[in-house]
C-alpha cells in the first residue's frame, strides 16, 4: 500500500495584512493592526495604557460595517472585560443566573466568566482589530477574580459584515480558544480556577426568553456534557472554534459548527484513503440535526453520523479513485428540526492527484509541501484585481499557479513564474470566493490560500 498523503491548506482563516495564514484561528501575536480595548465604562475602568480591571467595559466603539443580529442590524459594539460583546449597553459584570441574561442584554458570550487581569502579567489585556468588515476582539492571558496569576485564559471573537471571507460562507461569527486553564472565580464560588458557577460560552437574543447555549464550564478536562449542562470541563474549548449565523430573522439559529483548527482540504493520491470529521451542536433546547454532504456525486464517499449530548458529528470517508482526478468542493450540511428548516455548511476543498506521475526518485511518492513558501493575497476582499506575494526557502524557484473557483472548476493558470509579487486580473469572473495552489516546477504544491471578489 502507498503512503498516504495529505496536505492540509487552511480555508477557514485567512487574515489579510500582516496575519499570517495558518489553521489555529486564534492569532497568537496580535501585530500592530490590534490595539489596545479602552475600558472607560464600569466599577473600575483601570487606565492606559493597559486598561487593566475587573468589572468594566470598554467605551462604544464604532464598527464600518453593518453587524446583523436577529434581524436587526447594530454598527456600535461594546468590548466587556468578563469575556463578551454587547450591542445595546455594556455588561460589566459576571452573572450567576447564566443565560438568558435579560432584556436588552444583547450578547455575544465567548466566555462570559468572571475575569479579571488586574494583575501584573505584561501579556494579559483586552486587544481588538477593526477592519471594513470584521471586528476581531482577543482576550488575552486574563486570569479570574480576586488577583490569582496562577492560570491564565486565552480566546477571541470575531464579528463580519456576512460576507467577509475570514468566516464560511453565510456565517457572520466566530469564537475561539487557544490555551484555556480555568473556568471558575474564587468570587463566584470556585477553588483554584473551578469547581464554582460556571462560565457561559453562547448566544443572547435580550429578550429575557431566547438564546443558544454552547455549553457551562466550570471543571478541569475535557469532558463535554452538552450545551445546557453546568459540569463540562474547560479543557474540551482547547484549540476549537465555534463558528454559526445570528443574522437570522426568528429566534433560532442554524447548528453551530464545531472545528478543531484543522484544516479544510485534502490533497490525496489516487488510490489513497482518508478519514476525515466535522461536528455541529444544536445550541438551542429541543433543536436536532440531521447530518449530510452536498454534493455527495464523488465517488469513493462514504460517510457515518453519530450523536450526543446535543453534539453531531459526520464522519467521512474517501477512497480516491484515479477516473476522479481533479479539485471538488463538498459541504458536510446540517439541517434542523425547525420550520422552514436552518441549515449551515463547512466547504471542503479535495485535490486528487495522479502520483504515478510524478514520483521523487527517493521514495517513490510525490512530495508535497505547503512550508516551503508563505503567500498571501492583497488586497483581500478585492475587485479581481490583486496581487500575490510569496517568500519563503523557494520564492525564486520557477512556480505555477492554478486558481478555482467556489465550485472547483479553474478560473486561472499561469505557470513558469519566475519572480513575486504577482499580479492578477480577474475582474471577468463573478463575486465569490476563490482558492488559489501554487505548484513547483515538478508540480508539487509549496503555497496556497483563498480570497473574495466583491
Amino acid at each position: 500500500m502507498r503512503n498516504i498523503i495529505l496536505v492540509s491548506i487552511c480555508i477557514l482563516y485567512f487574515f489579510t495584512g500582516t496575519h499570517a495564514q495558518s489553521c489555529d484561528c486564534y492569532i497568537q501575536n496580535a501585530d500592530t493592526t490590534f490595539a489596545l480595548a479602552p475600558m472607560g465604562l464600569g466599577t473600575d475602568t483601570g487606565g492606559a495604557p493597559y486598561y487593566r480591571c475587573d468589572n468594566c467595559s470598554s467605551l462604544p466603539i464604532k464598527i464600518p460595517f453593518h453587524f446583523c443580529f436577529y434581524g436587526n442590524e447594530y454598527d456600535t459594539v461594546y468590548i466587556n472585560n468578563k469575556g463578551s460583546l454587547s450591542f445595546i449597553h455594556p455588561v460589566f459584570n459576571f452573572s450567576s443566573t447564566g443565560l438568558p441574561a435579560g432584556n436588552d442584554t444583547l450578547m455575544l458570550a465567548a466566555f462570559w466568566s468572571d475575569i479579571d487581569n488586574r494583575m501584573v502579567d505584561p501579556f494579559s489585556a483586552i486587544y481588538y482589530s477593526l477592519s471594513p468588515t470584521h471586528l476581531i476582539v482577543q482576550w488575552s492571558t486574563v486570569g479570574y477574580n480576586t488577583f490569582d496569576d496562577d492560570l491564565y485564559n486565552n480566546f477571541q471573537l470575531t464579528i463580519t459584515n456576512g460576507s467577509d471571507p475570514i468566516l464560511p460562507t453565510g456565517n457572520n461569527v466566530a469564537y475561539c480558544y487557544w490555551l484555556m486553564q480555568w473556568a471558575s472565580a474564587d468570587s463566584s464560588g470556585g477553588i483554584g480556577g473551578f469547581d464554582g458557577i460556571p462560565a457561559t460560552v453562547g448566544i443572547n437574543k435580550g429578550d429575557n426568553i431566547h438564546y443558544a447555549q454552547i455549553g457551562e464550564f466550570n471543571f478541569p478536562g475535557s469532558a463535554y456534557s452538552g450545551p445546557f449542562n453546568p459540569n463540562s470541563g474547560v479543557y474540551w474549548l482547547i484549540n476549537k472554534s465555534f463558528i454559526f449565523n445570528t443574522c437570522v430573522s426568528r429566534d433560532t439559529i442554524p447548528p453551530v459548527i464545531i472545528h478543531t483548527n484543522s484544516c479544510d482540504s485534502i490533497v490525496i493520491c489516487a488510490g489513497d484513503t482518508t478519514t476525515f470529521t466535522t461536528s455541529f451542536i444544536c445550541a438551542q433546547k429541543g433543536q436536532t440535526a440531521t447530518l449530510s454532504l452536498s454534493p455527495d456525486s464523488l465517488s469513493g464517499l462514504t460517510t457515518n453520523v453519530t450523536s450526543a449530548n446535543a453534539l453531531y458529528t459526520i464522519s467521512i470517508r474517501l477512497i480516491a479513485s484515479l477516473k476522479d482526478t481533479g479539485s471538488y468542493i463538498i459541504y458536510a450540511v446540517a439541517t434542523d428540526n425547525s420550520y422552514p428548516a436552518l441549515k449551515d455548511s463547512i466547504p471542503y476543498t479535495i485535490i486528487i492527484k495522479n502520483c504515478d506521475t510524478i514520483r521523487d526518485t527517493g521514495t517513490g511518492i510525490n512530495q508535497l509541501s505547503i512550508n516551503n513558501r508563505q503567500s498571501r493575497v492583497y488586497p483581500n476582499p478585492n475587485n479581481g484585481i490583486f496581487t500575490i506575494q510569496a517568500t519563503g526557502e523557494k520564492q525564486n524557484a520557477e512556480s505555477n499557479i492554478d486558481i478555482y473557483n467556489i465550485l472547483g472548476e479553474k478560473v486561472y493558470s499561469q505557470s513558469s513564474i519566475t519572480h513575486f509579487p504577482l499580479s492578477i486580473n480577474l475582474s471577468s469572473q463573478p463575486v465569490g470566493v476563490y482558492f488559489y495552489l501554487l505548484k513547483d516546477e515538478q508540480g508539487n504544491l509549496v503555497g496556497n490560500g483563498k480570497f473574495a471578489i466583491q
